[in-house]
């Protein structure tokens, strides 16, 4: 019995002096300081990682603001380009107009756009009248060019670079040309048409009636090629001719002025323009004077 006790405690010493049973004992104690330690390693990179993440996200947000309010400057300055070409073209249509077979060659830079001209566009109807007379004096289209320019943040619709929106005119001081930006079917446009002018003075008499000459000046485009263009080109500007028509009128009562009633192009307006009578009437002798201006492409 003695020996067996003794073996008992004999390999109870064993079993806990063993070297593998302490060293699973410490491990046990100290695994929860590794998974901590585990913990704070791995939040190291993944605090970099959203960082990283972080400072790409606002390096990309920062580039993408950066090349669009570059492209959007880039815009500007060819619908600016745009407006001045337009400018210049006008400036060279005026060099030549009223002086027949006179011509200039515009160069037209590219602006980012299309430059179109349009024959058959804007139609002009001028009428003459007063209370109880009447009479259709001019009705043909004008004719219009047009530059579309390309999209842009400007807001600058309904804007007159050249003249204004009265579509007829009975001031020499006043320019013939209409020159404005409007919102066109696909893209705002750059549009160049001439609107009239009307004039009277008295030059004599006739019987006891004052004469009246009363004189409408017209400019058009209408014998142009009909054209659309881009990039940079080149165009002819000739004034083909300078024609007049002619009509007289003898009025018997005594009038005081004449009403130049205009449509262009659906729009409606009208100029009062003096006229000298006597008590047995006046006469006034009417004259439509046109510039025909051609524009047309030339080089490759």
């Amino acid at each position: 019995m003695r020996r067996f006790l003794k073996n008992r405690e004999q390999t109870t010493s064993i079993l806990v002096s063993t070297p593998f049973s302490r060293e699973k004992r410490n491990d046990l104690e100290k695994a929860p300081s590794r998974l901590w330690l585990s913990k704070k390693g791995m939040a190291i990179p993944v605090t970099f990682l959203i960082l990283f993440v972080s400072l790409s996200f606002v390096i990309s947000l920062t580039y993408y603001f950066a090349v669009s309010k570059i492209n959007s400057k880039s815009q500007l300055l060819k619908v600016s380009a745009a407006k001045q070409g337009m400018l210049y073209l006008e400036d060279s249509i005026a060099s030549v107009a009223w002086s027949p077979g006179s011509s200039q060659i515009y160069s037209f830079d590219d602006c980012g756009g299309k430059f179109r001209v349009e024959p058959e566009a804007k139609s002009l109807l001028i009428n003459l009248t007063d209370n109880s007379f009447y009479d259709i004096v001019f009705n043909s289209s004008v004719s219009k060019a047009v530059y579309e320019l390309p999209p842009s943040e400007s807001q600058d619709d309904n804007l007159f670079l050249k003249g204004d929106n009265r579509v007829v005119i009975n001031q020499s001081r006043s320019t013939m040309t209409q020159l404005y930006i409007s919102q066109g079917t696909e893209s705002r446009e750059v549009t160049l048409c001439y609107r009239p002018l009307a004039s009277s003075t008295e030059v004599g008499s006739n019987d006891g009636k004052p004469v009246n000459s009363l004189r409408i000046y017209v400019i058009s485009l209408n014998s142009s090629q009909n054209m659309t263009l881009q990039g940079n080109f080149y165009l002819e500007i000739t004034c083909l001719n300078v024609t007049s028509s002619s009509r007289s009128y003898n009025f018997t009562y005594q009038i005081n002025s004449l009403l130049v009633k205009v449509n262009f192009d659906g729009v409606s307006g009208e100029v009062s323009l003096p006229v000298s009578s006597s008590e047995e009437g006046a006469l006034v002798n009417v004259e439509i004077v046109t510039c025909d201006i051609r524009l047309q492409r030339v080089g490759g």
